[in-house]
């Protein structure tokens, strides 16, 4: 006679089939938020390249008309400053959307080689002395020594030129900015300090999301798309690093990057 057959227990088909329903439901609504998050940025990208064609030909021809600025009256070029300078504003945005999607989508690869940190950093601080100088605003670099990192270099360097141009918009005149870059033995960290107008509490942790800005920015009128910290973001997780902030509102900003010398074997998702 064969050992009797356990009994099943009733409570436990339903709790599996509940956990299997609830799984199933999850399973469907993020299949639905990645079709709707494919669509939104379909939708940007195609916008953005739209919308890139007529403003390029607006930028064209103002500077076509400006060639001829002995026919225009001061109001009339002062109206067409308004429209060169709006022009660039949306030129940039549209910029930083298509680098953005393209990012995110994994359509822009890395080209990876082994990068010198305090060359970069020198690179990017003499790239943004003229605009600086033109503020009363000093920038200095300060590097100390360590391992080449497998990077992309010229996707840092836009990581560092974005920290370094926000640093010097937000100084005060004759403020100053200072990049320094130095080796740990694990991460090689550059930090972008400025004297500037700070960001108010419990708003620095916002603003590496889209279309983010600190509420003193936009109250002071500083003009800005809300993509350049994402980008920054972006990039510095692609390179298996991270960003962090720390601030004093009316006494400055230190943005500081931290990369590993080698990409992860599994780099992190980007957000």
């Amino acid at each position: 006679m064969g050992a009797p057959r356990a009994r099943a227990n009733p409570d436990i088909a339903p709790d599996i089939s509940d956990q299997a329903e609830l799984l199933n439901s999850l399973i469907a609504e993020n299949l639905a938020l990645r079709q709707l998050d494919d669509a939104r940025n379909q939708f940007v990208a195609m916008v953005s390249h739209e919308l890139r064609t007529p403003l390029t030909s607006i930028v064209s021809f103002s500077e076509l008309i400006r060639g001829e600025a002995e026919g225009l009256s001061p109001d009339g070029l002062h109206f067409l400053d308004i429209v060169e300078r709006n022009a660039d504003r949306l030129l940039r945005l549209i910029g930083d959307l298509l680098l953005l999607g393209r990012l995110e989508a994994g359509a822009l690869p890395l080209d990876l080689a082994p990068t010198q940190i305090p060359d970069l950093a020198a690179e990017a601080v003499r790239a943004a002395s003229a605009i600086a100088a033109s503020q009363d605003i000093t920038v200095d670099v300060r590097t100390g020594t360590g391992p080449a990192v497998l990077a992309d270099s010229r996707r840092l360097l836009q990581v560092l030129d974005n920290l370094i141009g926000n640093a010097v918009k937000f100084s005060h005149r004759h403020g100053s900015v200072h990049v320094t870059a130095n080796w740990d033995g694990q991460y090689w960290r550059i930090d972008v300090a400025d004297t500037g107008i700070g960001i108010p509490p419990g708003e620095a942790a916002r603003l590496f999301g889209r279309f983010v800005r600190a509420s003193n920015a936009r109250t002071a009128g500083l003009p800005g798309t809300g993509l350049g910290l994402t980008i920054v973001k972006t990039i510095v997780e692609m390179h298996g690093g991270h960003v962090e902030v720390a601030t004093a509102l009316d006494e400055g900003t230190t943005f500081s990057v931290y990369l590993p010398v080698y990409l992860p074997v599994y780099p992190p998702a980007v957000s």
